[in-house]
């Protein structure tokens, strides 16, 4: 039996190999515009990788991790730390298609979730979700957010104190 290796990556949206890497992948994945609309609402199709990054990656403090399967990156997640709050926020949380449903999205939040909770001075997670996109909203709830409002978007939170450290 073939067994692969899950590991995971920080990349930057500030390092042009990074850049060049996560334009082949996210251009892929986002050739669908429902999958590019789940992912980011904000963004219009076609994907454009500087759009992207000037919409959604030009503030301080945000990280991205992205999942890999041998050495193919099949996930993607950033998060955006808010130290006078002592939270954090993801978004962008998109797995490859052919890789959903086994596990790795639920793998990649609690990667990034298990590295707030090591830094020990985050209190809360939070994300938003499109209200149809039920496969997220699902996975979310699986991992313990609760849906805290609901209008054009869903958002939902986490309470990080309740998690042993």
């Amino acid at each position: 039996m073939n067994v692969q290796k899950v590991s995971f990556i920080e990349v930057s949206y500030h390092n042009n190999d990074d850049i060049r890497i996560l334009n082949a992948i996210l251009s892929n994945w986002f050739s669908n515009p429902k999958i590019l609309h789940f992912t980011a609402p904000n963004h219009q199709y076609p994907f454009k990788i500087s759009k992207w990054i000037s919409l959604s990656y030009a503030d301080q403090g945000i990280s991205t991790f992205c999942l890999k399967l041998d050495n193919w990156i099949i996930g993607h997640i950033s998060m955006k730390l808010n130290i006078e709050e002592n939270s954090a926020h993801l978004f962008h949380l998109i797995i490859d298609e052919k890789y959903r449903k086994k596990g790795y999205g639920k793998s990649l939040v609690k990667y990034v979730e298990q590295k707030l909770i090591d830094r020990g001075e985050f209190n809360r997670l939070s994300l938003n979700c499109v209200k149809k996109n039920q496969s997220a909203r699902a996975l979310y709830q699986s991992l313990g957010f609760s849906i805290v409002k609901e209008k054009k978007y869903i958002k939902m939170v986490k309470d990080l104190k309740m998690i042993e450290r």
